[in-house]
């Protein structure tokens, strides 16, 4: 299901230039979708670092899966 949404024609050009030039060429939904997921998530930071040793866990947490062997399809 899909609705309108009046934004400025600017908005729509900036919003398509992320998409194709920092989103790999994904449609303008999904571009959305992409900022609002990475928004929420710079947010949930944010609040973690009003804990120091919250925070001092998820980075390492964040580097051991970053560490990880994440090689899903071997052709």
């Amino acid at each position: 299901m899909y609705t309108t949404v009046r934004i400025s024609t600017a908005t729509r050009e900036e919003l398509a230039r992320v998409a194709r030039d920092e989103l790999g060429d994904v449609d303008l939904d999904q571009a959305l979708r992409i900022i609002l997921f990475d928004r929420s998530a710079a947010a949930a930071v944010a609040r973690m670092s009003l804990d120091p040793e919250e925070l001092k866990n998820y980075h390492a947490e964040a580097a051991l899966l970053a560490e990880c062997d994440v090689a899903v399809w071997d052709e």
